[in-house]
């Protein structure tokens, strides 16, 4: 037939037909051959019948795009073509068959084999072990062929023909067909079916390319879709900037995204006990509640579970729901079919629940998963980011009425000087408007760089605190003023500063008035010192040659009945340098000038020399007095000196207000940590009203005609000052007038093991002191002439002098080997006439001062001048000659 539908002879040839007549053909041989067939017999026109079905195949399968599509062509026209009076498509599966589409065959059978090994003993899957076709035509052939075949139920075993689905190397299933007992197969047969097992397998091939990508396709929309969604659900969220603006675009949008049917976000109130929802949207569910009903963190519900845990929650069915939460199943509650609940989490913080309701169960799927977890991250982004932009709002608000309201000036400013904030005070003290400072750089400084530094160190967190600057007022005029700058740390982590400032001009001129009188004040003081240290030398001047004029009297043994007379004298002379003493010692104490140099010791000791120092006054007054003080154990840290001062001084005030004949006692105990000391007199008493005040400065109790020897009023309030810097207390207790009184003193108590032994003097055995060479020099004529004598019946040579230049021309022919010289000279005082004899005689001259002058500042300078003894006037004769004569 030539290509016009004639035949030509070759019934091999390719065939080509008009439409119309290739139709006509395909049903005419389709009617012979079914005729045929259903009489067993080989229709004479076959090749050609085979040609005709290869071809509509061939079309059919070309307009296939789906598995299911090519499965009927080859059930409906394949069986048709090969005259099968059953066929069936299996697919391959991993290691499993799994049956495509099957025709006429048992419904038992098929649901026996719908899906089973591909190492079952079955023709097909013997074929694509073989990847080669199978022909059984008789009981022989199938014994050799599935041997295992009898054992399985594979339905009537007449001629079989199964094919592999090849596609190169890859198997993609196959297929198999069943005739009539009576049929064999013919070469053309075999032909037709291998040609038609590599036609179905190239279809199925291509069907399943169409169908991944109708797949790609479809992921490809759902993608864009998802993508769609989230760009308008981000959208949203961009524009939205308070959290109510953040939870309506999350629950109107994302729940759109997801097509839920319910979306609810709640927060948690400030306290972080209880949950509020803040906006909801969608058809009703068991979650009720509304922003007007907060409920507590602890409720038995997806939103409080999820902000509790901080872990998502995702259930999928109704029984699942109300197992878990048994309050969705209640009367007029609807339950919702699947469920997921999100925390929303910021910088390592739940700030919120969202959550999700779908009526259906399962209806969230991975794909929806996925967009729901990128959807909660930036609704969680996007809340935090509203949060702390509200936050910043109120801080900004709370800031800027605190700062209207300060009344001094206040300033918020950029680290860069930028003026944020300016309030009326400030305006007010710098001139400035906040219309003329906003938005500008910092207008009164006329440093900009220091103005930079301050911000530079605020910016990093250092507060600046009563920092004192100068700063320019709008007219031009400088004001001193006092700055605190701190930074202001917003919640998105942005620093700005406040800066306060003080107008100190009249504390700086108060300042400067204070520093004057200060200055006129030391200056007084210093005058103060100079002339106490004058007045102690004025007086101690002329009580020295007194004293030694007395010791001359004594030593020359004068019997001239004027012993009682020179005791009067003396004491005298004694009670007046105690009074000078105690002046002076107040001054010094007053002004917190002097210095204790303490050591443990026995207060026994101390003890001692107060008794030895008040003694005379006992003897005069013929007290008796009574000691309990044990001589070891009570050890006190203390300067012996100034302690066995306070002792004298409340010895000699008891001895003073006694009367004479009287008793005195002493006692000392140690009570816990404390020493204990009391002094009592059955003296005049004190009356109650003095009590209080007895111890101030020039406080005296009354005393009679009999009782004038009395003081300024100084020993008690110096003994207080003193007792105070040991770190002790003193008191005082009397029942009244005639009734004696009683003195207290508690000191810290030391341990008894750390007294330490008192410097003894080494004996010395009684001689004649060497003869010495002795320069006297003292302005007061009658001092330097009674040391004289003094020194020249002890057989020394003395010469004397009454200033300096005059001491330094006699020393260059007399060479003293001592020098005994007052500080207070005219011409040249002491300390210079000390270094000039220093200078010119070394070692060989030993220089000793005798002054009136005696504050610790002033021994020092004398030792720095080159002296090696200090003394104090009145000094006694026979104690200068113990000590500088041994």
């Amino acid at each position: 037939m030539d290509r016009a539908g004639h035949w030509e002879g070759d019934t091999g040839s390719d065939l080509f037909f008009t439409s119309d007549a290739r139709s006509s053909v395909v049903r005419e041989v389709r009617e012979e051959s079914g005729a045929a067939a259903r009489a067993g017999e080989t229709h004479p026109c076959g090749a050609l019948r085979r040609l005709v079905c290869l071809e509509e195949i061939t079309i059919a399968l070309l307009t296939a795009t789906s598995e299911d599509a090519v499965a009927k062509v080859i059930l409906d026209l394949g069986a048709a073509a090969l005259g099968a009076s059953a066929a069936v498509v299996a697919m391959v599966e991993g290691d499993e068959f799994v049956i495509l589409d099957a025709k006429g065959m048992p419904d038992e059978v098929l649901a026996q084999w719908r899906r089973h090994a591909r190492s079952a003993s079955t023709p097909i899957a013997m074929a694509v072990q073989r990847r080669a076709p199978v022909f059984i035509e008789t009981e022989a052939e199938w014994a050799a062929t599935c041997p295992d075949a009898a054992r399985a139920t594979v339905g009537p075993r007449g001629p079989r023909i199964a094919l592999p689905l090849l596609v190169g190397d890859r198997v993609l299933g196959g297929m198999g067909f069943s005739f009539p007992p009576s049929v064999r197969f013919t070469d053309e047969d075999r032909a037709l079916a291998v040609t038609l097992g590599r036609q179905c397998a190239l279809a199925l091939d291509r069907a399943r390319l169409f169908d991944a990508e109708r797949k790609a396709r479809a992921e490809l929309a759902r993608v864009a879709q998802r993508i769609d969604r989230l760009q308008h659900t981000t959208a949203a969220l961009a524009a939205a900037t308070t959290p109510l603006e953040v939870a309506r675009a999350v629950v109107v949008d994302a729940r759109a995204a997801l097509t839920a049917d319910r979306a609810v976000l709640a927060i948690p109130t400030p306290d972080g006990q209880r949950l509020v929802v803040l906006e909801h949207e969608g058809a009703a569910s068991w979650t009720s509640r509304t922003p007007s009903q907060p409920f507590p963190v602890d409720a038995n519900s997806p939103l409080a579970l999820t902000f509790r845990t901080g872990e998502r929650l995702r259930l999928s069915s109704r029984a699942a729901i109300e197992a878990r939460f048994p309050a969705a199943s209640g009367e007029g509650v609807v339950t919702p079919g699947s469920l997921l609940c999100h925390p929303l989490v910021a910088r390592g913080r739940t700030i919120g629940v969202l959550l999700f309701g779908w009526g259906a169960e399962g209806a969230l799927d991975a794909d929806g998963a996925s967009i729901a977890e990128e959807l909660v991250h930036r609704s969680a982004v996007a809340l935090d980011r509203a949060m702390l932009h509200a936050a910043f709002e109120h801080e900004n608000r709370t800031l800027t009425a605190f700062i209207a309201a300060c009344p001094v000036a206040a300033m918020i400013l950029d680290t860069d000087g930028t003026v944020r904030v300016w309030n009326p005070a400030a305006e007010r003290m710098f001139g400035w408007s906040a219309a003329e400072t906003v938005g500008r750089f910092l207008p009164i400084t006329e440093k900009p760089h220091e103005t930079e530094a301050f911000l530079a160190r605020v910016a990093q967190g250092e507060v600046l605190s009563d920092i004192e600057v100068e700063r320019k007022h709008k007219l031009g005029h400088s004001i001193d003023m006092s700055l605190y700058s701190a930074p202001v740390v917003h919640g998105d982590g942005s620093v700005q500063c406040l800066s306060i400032c003080m107008d100190i001009g009249d504390r700086k001129q108060a300042e400067a008035e204070l520093r004057r009188a200060y200055e006129i004040a030391r200056d007084a003081d210093r005058r103060k010192d100079e002339f106490l240290a004058l007045l102690g030398h004025e007086l101690r001047n002329p009580l020295s040659p007194i004293l030694t004029a007395l010791y001359l009297m004594r030593l020359k043994g004068r019997t001239d009945g004027l012993e009682r007379e020179r005791d009067v004298i003396e004491r005298q002379v004694q009670h007046l340098v105690s009074l000078v003493d105690d002046l002076l010692d107040v001054s010094r104490i007053m002004r917190g000038k002097i210095q204790l140099s303490t050591r443990p010791i026995e207060i026994a000791r101390v003890f001692s020399q107060a008794i030895e120092i008040a003694s005379p006054l006992f003897e005069q007054k013929r007290h008796e007095l009574r000691v309990d003080v044990p001589a070891e154990g009570l050890v006190v840290e203390v300067d012996e000196t100034r302690m066995a001062q306070v002792l004298a001084n409340l010895l000699t005030n008891a001895a003073r207000y006694t009367d004479a004949g009287g008793h005195i006692a002493v006692a000392a105990r140690r009570e816990g940590d404390e020493v204990v000391v009391t002094v009592r007199d059955d003296g005049s008493g004190i009356p109650s009203e003095m009590l209080p005040v007895i111890f101030d400065l020039f406080v005296q109790g009354a005393r009679g005609a009999d009782r004038a020897g009395g003081g300024l009023g100084l020993g008690l309030g110096l003994v207080r000052s003193l007792v105070k810097l040991h770190g002790g207390a003193v008191s005082a207790r009397s029942e009244g007038p005639g009734r004696g009184s009683e003195f207290e003193v508690r000191l810290p108590a030391l341990s008894p093991r750390r007294a330490s032994s008192p410097d003894l003097p080494a004996p010395v055995s009684p001689r004649l002191s060497k003869v010495r060479r002795v320069l006297v020099v003292d302005d007061n004529r009658d001092a330097a002439q009674m040391l004289a004598e003094v020194l020249t019946s002890h057989g020394h040579e003395v010469v004397v002098a009454h200033d300096g230049p005059q001491a330094l021309a006699l020393a260059a022919t007399f060479r003293p080997e001592i020098g005994i010289l007052d500080i207070g000279l005219p011409v040249m005082d002491g300390y210079e006439l000390a270094l000039e004899l220093r200078t010119a005689y070394g070692e060989r001259i030993t220089l000793v001062a005798v002054t009136g002058y005696g504050q610790e500042h002033d021994k020092r300078r004398a030792f720095e001048a080159g002296f090696s003894r200090h003394y104090v006037k009145p000094v006694a004769a026979d104690a200068l000659l113990s000590e500088v004569f041994p």
